[in-house]
């Protein structure tokens, strides 16, 4: 096996990071937090043109106070919009519960309780689960009837500006098992896909125009969906292998496009030989261009 790729001397230099994000407001920031054996990020969106201000997108909280401990940091650095200011309603756009183990879900209870007004929709997989942080994250969603709540399943796509979140798993095949026969928790996580700046088609005035980039980079979040999980995953997101015959130039089709690439992968279930394996990341591929 090659040795791994040393990671450029360039980028080990210290420097101020709360800058370059102000200096770089167009750009997405993705946040992993270092919570021990579990999982806490966040994702920055890019900052309103009117406002300044930016959005954030939180994917599971694995220790009580960590994720707030950032958010709060970034509302005091004014990257985040204040309290009570108009900008504050929906700067949470979107929260995931990947699944319920409490590695991943045991701050949710308190980012709940936290930020009720600035949280727009909660994701979670829909596996029930007995324990203590599942109940109180349930129960805290429930007195939040204003954010809302969805349990997506592979293929599912959100925008939220320029950034399209692709749910990846659960395969609805193994969602309609959760309650019967043997569905392990872990294979029950959203796995998604983001991808930045996303085409889209927008209205500027009388006209709808399609808004692409050559410069597409995108983010692959593996929560801790295992190899049954990423099974049905590579089924339902084909690799398009390229084909210039006749047939297929005529139709538009199969142009090479792998619906599962990622330019970095947050490898599934903390790196566990049942998590991660050589077909995922010969798919993904993370770093390649």
């Amino acid at each position: 096996m090659a040795a791994p790729t040393p990671i450029p001397v360039a980028n080990l230099v210290a420097d101020d990071f709360l800058q370059s994000v102000r200096d770089n407001p167009g750009r997405l920031v993705y946040f992993l937090l270092n919570v021990g054996d579990g999982d806490a990020q966040a994702i920055l969106l890019p900052a309103d043109e009117d406002t300044g201000f930016r959005r954030a997108i939180v994917v599971d909280a694995g220790r009580v106070g960590k994720v707030p401990g950032l958010l709060d940091m970034l509302v005091q650095e004014g990257i985040l919009p204040p309290v009570n200011s108009p900008q504050e309603p929906g700067s949470i756009p979107l929260v995931i519960a990947t699944h319920p183990h409490g590695d991943h879900i045991n701050g949710m209870e308190d980012i709940l309780q936290q930020y009720p007004a600035r949280i727009s929709e909660f994701w979670d997989p829909g596996y029930y689960h007995t324990t203590g942080a599942y109940q109180n994250m349930m129960r805290e969603l429930e007195l939040n009837s204003h954010i809302d709540y969805a349990q997506p399943t592979s293929g599912h796509r959100k925008w939220i500006g320029d950034a399209v979140l692709t749910v990846l798993s659960p395969s609805i095949h193994l969602r309609n098992r959760f309650d019967t026969y043997g569905i392990d928790i872990n294979n029950s996580s959203i796995a998604v896909r983001v991808e930045f700046p996303a085409a889209r088609v927008i209205q500027r005035g009388v006209d709808r125009v399609l808004v692409d980039s050559p410069s597409t980079a995108s983010l692959v979040l593996g929560a801790d969906a295992h190899t049954l999980s990423w099974s049905f995953a590579f089924t339902e997101f084909p690799h398009l292998h390229t084909a210039n015959n006749a047939a297929a130039r005529a139709i538009g089709a199969a142009t090479g496009q792998d619906l599962m690439r990622g330019h970095v992968l947050k490898v599934s279930h903390h790196c566990s030989k049942h998590g991660v394996n050589l077909e995922l990341a010969e798919r993904i591929p993370p770093a390649s261009p």
